[in-house]
């Protein structure tokens, strides 16, 4: 386990920096311990990463984005106009670090190792969520249809074992559909899937943006500050108290929870962990209802986006895109996508409603940050889920308050230490 160095009295005062699925996870988990919290970010809660996800709470999804063979397909990937895959070239010599580890990442030993990594996070992701599902008021935004992977030929779905292989691995459970059997599930997919793999135990969630702002609600009404500023950097008193400075104020504090998402990693460096983290930036296009819909997140194996149904419409979501957290958005290979749509989900009408993007904060080896600073005491640091916020939210903000109390939070917790090899 990871200790806690030095015993945590009760009652303290602890600012959350980041207003994310993580950070306001952090923070009502926190709150449960009695513990007096405030968030500081400069945008509105779930407007960022959170916001635009496809809204899957997934405990099955532990493959990471770096798998076997990656190496061979990248420059075919590359020089595809509608690969999943982008790298704004600019950006490359920045990008070296993390790409290298990525790479290296694609070993099949290392796939095995960060999936049981995430599997580890994922065997708790849904107590975590019933505990808020309880203790909130977001029941009405969680379905539990469960998530489709769908394959158009069979030499896709024999691709696809090595990730069943790692899902057996992961004691991740799963079924395999036939033609039929996906037909029955899914009557208004067109006819042209072979193979399907469900799991059966995924959640759906139908905002993610209104889910994040509700639990962001919930800390307010529980006595929780919201400060609307940018951290700039944390000083520490003489006594090892941190004082977070923003672009208006100076506020103190006794404990910091960095969960800042992909812009985490500069005041990582400065809080004692030098991580290795990027933007993997996602896209979406939202979509009218059709007249005959899916009823889950279905992804597509060979077209290599998802269709999810949700509150206000159909959300196709697609891409990763390697690039700085503030580059502009290129919507072009996003809506290459649209006719794909059309065909797999007849009586859809790719008619553009919004378009986004979001960065996503990401780690070579896909595993995220979760543990105490090795250099600062009153730092504890949360963040680096990659595609996996929302699944993985809840459960990170109960193992910080865990290790805040000095609490055994029930995993190992040495593969998501702040200092360890990402390459």
């Amino acid at each position: 386990m990871s200790p806690v160095s030095k015993s945590i009295p009760p009652s303290k005062r602890i600012t959350v920096i980041g207003a994310g699925i993580v950070g306001v996870s952090c923070a009502l988990f926190l709150q449960r311990d009695g513990h007096d919290v405030t968030i500081i970010d400069p945008n509105e809660p779930g407007s960022g990463a959170s916001f635009g996800n496809s809204g899957a709470i997934n405990q099955s999804s532990v493959m990471p984005s770096s798998t076997p063979g990656l190496i061979k397909r990248i420059p075919k990937m590359l020089m595809d106009p509608e690969s999943p895959l982008v790298l704004r070239w600019p950006y490359v010599p920045r990008l070296m670090p993390w790409l290298i580890g990525f790479l290296r990442n694609s070993s099949p030993g290392r796939v095995e190792r960060n999936c049981l990594a995430t599997a580890a996070l994922s065997a708790h992701v849904m107590d975590a969520y019933d505990i808020l599902l309880k203790e909130t008021d977001i029941a009405d935004l969680i379905h539990y249809n469960g998530a489709l992977k769908v394959y158009e030929s069979d030499s896709a779905f024999a691709a696809s074992a090595f990730e069943r292989s790692m899902l057996d691995r992961c004691d991740c459970p799963y079924d395999i559909l036939n033609s039929d059997e996906l037909r029955q599930m899914e009557p208004n997919l067109a006819p042209i899937f072979r193979h399907a793999i469900f799991l059966a135990t995924s959640r759906g969630i139908r905002n993610p943006g209104r889910l994040v702002e509700t639990l962001a609600n919930a800390v307010l009404e529980k006595g929780g500050k919201l400060v609307r500023e940018k951290v700039e950097r944390v000083e520490f008193s003489s006594d090892g108290a941190p004082v977070i400075v923003t672009d208006r104020e100076r506020h103190s504090a006794d404990l910091v929870v960095l969960a800042a998402g992909a812009r985490s990693g500069r005041l990582a460096r400065q809080l004692g962990a030098r991580v290795t983290l990027e933007a993997e930036r996602g896209y979406h296009v939202m979509l009218g209802h059709p007249e005959k819909s899916v009823q889950r997140y279905v992804q597509f194996a060979e077209s290599r986006f998802a269709l999810v149904p949700q509150e206000d419409g159909i959300r196709l979501t697609s891409i990763i895109e390697l690039a700085s957290v503030d580059a502009p958005p290129d919507y072009r290979r996003i809506r290459r996508l649209l006719p794909h749509a059309e065909r797999v989900l007849p009586g859809l009408k790719a008619e553009e409603q919004s378009i986004w993007m979001g960065a996503r904060p990401s780690t070579p080896d896909n595993v995220p940050v979760i543990g105490q600073s090795p250099r600062q005491e009153a730092v504890f640091f949360a963040f680096g889920h990659s595609h996996l916020g929302m699944t993985l939210g809840p459960i990170t903000g109960r193992i910080i308050a865990d290790l805040i109390a000095k609490r055994d939070p029930g995993i190992d917790l040495a593969p998501y230490a702040p200092v360890r090899s990402f390459a």
